[in-house]
């Protein structure tokens, strides 16, 4: 049986758009052409995708099944395509990513490239003012992101889990929190807060730590050096400040209320789906596809000594798979 990949994508959209008459309009479409695919689709595989029972076609049990193994043959041939116009169109003299975590962590990715495509310029993005990798994506400033995780993607986003990176609070040795052996929450309240400005709910305990001395940063850099002048304390990505503990210019800090616990933010990797895809681009982005970011757990430190760690990849936990 030959599959009409019109009809699957009828079939997609009416499920995700709740009724035949809004997929049409997704779609561009007369909805008497969108049920005729459907019907056509049931014909040819013999199944009843929807449930018409009821004024509103529900997916029927089937139909629940279907529709992901659906999706799954779109995206593949849509991959297909855009395989075929890469390397129809050749390579490109240059490729920009948008990267809003520590470099460092996809530094052997970028190695690899580096030698594959020697004469590919990268240039490398880091989204001030947005905080979002996947706006410079969208927005075409960017073929590939790597960013902390999002829980909102827009749907022309492909995404894949490359793992996990560790959060911690931390002030420079110099501030006073630095000596304070236990702390808790309104010890931190009453000192100034460094917060990097876009990414606000990926930080621990936001509603405990909420205080009226909060300065926004937009950048990690600029945060990290007012972090060294002393300024306040901050939450920050463990990857962007081991060097700094390693020294024991940073200090981390540890609340009683969460003295056993290591926080984790996801961190993914972003690209479109649609349009046309150099040969660089698929390859650097299968290539962190199959990279993972991941930090060992450590135990609690004590106040004044750092505790080293490294942004390691590990062979289990794969990706999660792109929606």
């Amino acid at each position: 049986m030959a599959i009409n990949l019109d009809r699957l994508e009828a079939f997609v959209v009416a499920s995700e758009a709740g009724s035949f008459s809004a997929a049409a309009r997704v779609l561009g479409k007369a909805q008497s052409s969108l049920s005729e695919a459907i019907s056509q689709l049931e014909i040819e595989l013999g199944l009843d995708l929807f449930d018409r029972s009821t004024r509103i076609p529900r997916l029927t049990p089937a139909g629940e099944r279907m529709v992901l193994e659906a999706r799954t043959v779109l995206d593949r041939a849509r991959a297909f395509e855009s395989q075929a116009a890469a390397f129809a169109a050749g390579t490109t003299d240059s490729l920009t990513i948008s990267v809003s975590v520590p470099l460092r962590t996809i530094v052997e990715p970028l190695q690899e490239f580096a030698g594959r495509y020697p004469y590919t310029n990268l240039v490398v993005r880091s989204p001030l003012g947005t905080g979002r990798a996947s706006e410079d994506v969208l927005a075409g400033r960017a073929a590939i992101g790597v960013a902390f995780t999002d829980p909102d993607y827009d749907r022309a986003l492909g995404f894949r889990r490359l793992g996990n990176l560790i959060l911690m609070h931390v002030v420079h040795r110099s501030h006073v929190l630095a000596g304070r052996r236990r702390l808790s929450f309104a010890d931190m309240r009453e000192h100034r807060r460094l917060l990097y400005a876009e990414a606000g709910t990926l930080h621990p305990t936001a509603e405990y730590l909420q205080t009226a001395q909060t300065w926004r940063i937009h950048d990690y850099g600029v945060l990290m050096e007012m972090a060294r002048a002393g300024l306040g304390w901050a939450t920050v990505p463990r990857q962007f400040v081991v060097d700094g503990l390693a020294s024991g210019e940073f200090v981390e800090l540890r609340l009683d209320a969460y003295e056993h616990t290591d926080w984790l933010v996801g961190v993914d990797l972003l690209y479109r789906r649609d349009g046309r895809h150099s040969e660089p681009e698929l390859w650097l982005r299968d290539r962190l596809a199959s990279h993972r970011v991941f930090e060992l757990d450590a135990p609690p430190a004590r106040v004044g000594k750092a505790r080293p760690c490294s942004a390691q990849r590990t062979p289990t936990a794969p990706p999660s798979p792109d929606p």
